[in-house]
């Protein structure tokens, strides 16, 4: 059986493709939506991307320094598809992978988070429209590069479901530095808890300035919320007029 939050996802995109699940407003102003098939089509091609390039499995640790953008849905998605565990804020020396912003990249590189590890450093676009990024730091690679020619169909390996439940067994999805991880059943029950805690409805646009503080919070509410409560995001920029991004995408603002 797949993985659950593929099955989430897929469900989602057939559903109702066209509607918009994540739109991002940066600081200038500029605005990506993603509907159900992108989203889902971006994150296969991720996936594929991680799997077949970077040779991650089910429990990689994938340590995660994506700002809150559209592009930390998508590669967070991906992790998820592949069955790798995603690590906010993790250590390099501690983690498979680093998937990086480019304006995170250079702490990184500067020793910041302690000694690279084995793992290559993949680093994602913030530009719009997600194309390359001009220039990286040496040894780092370009993950939209990589990932643009991947297919947009994604094949997860077929682990029982069990393999991702909430028991002490399962593949973690999500790992705290520090502190507690989570299954992939696990993460969708919090998501659609989360989801309950701010009354969301199905259809609805909901949106939120800059990352919360919360981690939980700022890892599921661009990603598995608008999945699992069948609802859309609006994630705008720290610094962002939360009132006039309400009234402008017609979103109810969290904060």
């Amino acid at each position: 059986m797949s993985n659950p939050i593929w099955q989430a996802l897929e469900g989602r995109a057939r559903r109702r493709p066209a509607d918009p699940v994540v739109t991002y407003i940066d600081a200038d102003g500029q605005r990506s939506e993603l509907s159900a098939k992108t989203l889902a089509n971006n994150a296969a091609k991720a996936a594929n991307a991680l799997r077949d390039e970077a040779f991650v499995e089910p429990g990689s640790r994938l340590a995660f320094h994506v700002p809150w953008h559209w592009q930390r849905s998508v590669w967070t998605l991906a992790a998820w598809l592949t069955g790798a565990t995603v690590v906010p804020g993790g250590s390099p020396d501690q983690c498979d992978l680093v998937i990086a912003g480019p304006g995170e990249v250079s702490g990184l590189l500067g020793g910041q988070f302690g000694p690279a590890g084995a793992g290559e450093v993949w680093v994602v676009s913030v530009h719009p429209f997600g194309l390359p990024n001009p220039s990286l730091p040496e040894g780092c690679l370009d993950a939209a590069t990589i990932a643009r020619i991947q297919p947009d169909a994604f094949a997860p390996e077929p682990f029982s479901v069990d393999a991702f439940s909430v028991d002490d067994d399962a593949i973690a999805a999500l790992a705290l530095v520090g502190g507690a991880s989570f299954g992939q059943q696990d993460l969708l029950q919090r998501a659609s808890a989360i989801g309950g805690s701010h009354l969301l409805k199905a259809g609805e646009r909901f949106a939120v300035v800059g990352a919360p503080v919360d981690v939980l919070d700022a890892w599921l509410l661009g990603s598995l919320v608008p999945i699992a409560c069948d609802a859309s995001i609006v994630m705008a920029a720290q610094g962002l007029d939360g009132a006039e991004i309400s009234r402008r995408e017609s979103a109810r603002l969290i904060e």
